[in-house]
C-alpha cells in the first residue's frame, strides 16, 4: 500500500480517526506522518504495572529480560547473557543457578534435562534394556498427558516386547 499523501513510499504508519461519529483511516509513509498534526489521546484509567500483573498470574514476581540477562552465577560470576551468547556455561553450578532459564531450552533440545551418559559395552544388554524401559515409560506417561493415545499405545507395546527380553532365565540368578 503506497502512501496516501505523496504516493512515492510505502505506508507503514496508519491513522484512524473518529470525527463527529464517521470513522476517517489515513495510510502514510513515516516522513509524511510526521508532517500531520495528529492530538493522540489515551484514556485516562488505572494502568497497572505489568510485572506485577504477569508475577500475580504466575504466582511468583515476573523478572524482565534485560534482569535475567544481568543474573549472576555466584560461583564463577557468569551473566546469563554471556552463556546466551556464548552458547555455553561457566561452571556447573551455572546449571543449577539458572536452572528456570536453561532447563527449557535443554529440554527442547536434547529431550531431557538429565545427562545420562554413556553406557559402558562391559554392563551388557541388560543395562540398555532397562534405560530404555525407563525413557519410554516417561514417554508413555507425557503421551497420556497430552491425550495423544496412538503414540502411548506404540510406547506400551514396545515396554512389553523390551520387559519379555529383559525377563531373566529359569535357573539363571
Amino acid at each position: 500500500m503506497q502512501c496516501e499523501k505523496c504516493q512515492k513510499r510505502p505506508a507503514n504508519v496508519h491513522i484512524t480517526q473518529f470525527i463527529n461519529g464517521q470513522k476517517a483511516e489515513k495510510h502514510l509513509c513515516e516522513q509524511c506522518a510526521q508532517g500531520e498534526k495528529i492530538k493522540i489521546e489515551i484514556p485516562q484509567f488505572p494502568l497497572y504495572n505489568l510485572n506485577d500483573l504477569l508475577g500475580a498470574f504466575f504466582n511468583q514476581p515476573f523478572v524482565s529480560k534485560e534482569e535475567v540477562r544481568r543474573d549472576v552465577c555466584p560461583n564463577c560470576q557468569n551473566l546469563y547473557g554471556q552463556i546466551v551468547q556464548l552458547g555455553r556455561v561457566g561452571c556447573s553450578e551455572c546449571y543449577q543457578h539458572f536452572s528456570t532459564y536453561l532447563e527449557p531450552a535443554l529440554r527442547k533440545m536434547h529431550g531431557a534435562t538429565i545427562h545420562r551418559g554413556k553406557i559402558p559395552r562391559r554392563m551388557g544388554t541388560s543395562f540398555r534394556i532397562n534405560r530404555e524401559l525407563s525413557d519410554l515409560r516417561h514417554k508413555l506417561r507425557q503421551a497420556i498427558e497430552r491425550e495423544e493415545y496412538e503414540k502411548a499405545a506404540e510406547y506400551r507395546d514396545r515396554i512389553k516386547e523390551l520387559e519379555g527380553k529383559n525377563k531373566p532365565e529359569a535357573g539363571v540368578e
